[in-house]
């Protein structure tokens, strides 16, 4: 593979061209120099394999320091890794070593997401919200089977936390509230069955 460029990044760090488009890696700019790299010469699959080696370390322990402080999605550890230029087989190596540690569980995720957003949103604002995340279609499935989560429940819950009587609004009130609610991802009928049940 013929190093078609390097060219300064940040932070004594460079990155590498093998072919036109996206960098295939970053190294620290003392690393260019132990591994001898320089614009026009061929990286040997010694050389390559060596530095993958030290990348898919520091993949691992960069994916640690993301999930330090919050729960992160499959897709959202990767993206992160990816916009540091880390190539595909030290990602797909850091990926692999969280899911092995259970530091990465998305099916967990979907399950805890849900219960905490359950009694301010709605199902299919929940489901949006998942998959914007990247959890697959199936596991955000199999979350909603196993939680105990109705739609007319968490709008119950959402009126209660807002302190209102429907009882006591008027046609504007109501309808102020209905478009809150619907705001929210709710369905028009299932709104209506809970304030028309108060009634």
């Amino acid at each position: 593979m013929e190093i078609l460029r390097i060219e300064e990044y940040k932070k004594n760090r460079k990155l590498v061209y093998l072919e036109e488009g996206t960098p295939a890696f970053c190294l620290y700019t003392k690393e260019i120099s132990t591994f001898g790299l320089k614009e026009g010469a061929v990286l040997t699959d010694e050389q390559y394999q060596e530095i993958i080696s030290v990348l898919c370390k520091r993949a691992r322990e960069r994916s640690l320091y993301l999930l330090e402080d919050m729960a992160r999605t499959e897709q959202q550890v990767r993206r992160k890794l990816r916009e540091g230029y880390y190539p595909e087989e030290a990602v797909d190596f850091a990926i692999s070593y969280c899911k092995d540690k259970h530091y990465i569980d998305d099916d967990d995720y979907a399950r805890r997401f849900i219960q905490s957003r359950s009694d301010k949103l709605s199902k299919r604002m929940i489901q949006s919200k998942l998959f914007e995340k990247g959890i697959p279609k199936e596991i955000i499935e199999a979350a909603f089977e196993e939680s105990d989560i109705f739609e007319e429940e968490a709008i119950r819950k959402i009126v209660a936390k807002k302190n209102v009587d429907t009882e006591l609004l008027d046609a504007a009130g109501r309808q102020k509230l209905i478009r809150s609610l619907l705001g929210k991802g709710f369905s028009y009928d299932a709104i209506k069955n809970v304030i028309s049940a108060s009634e």
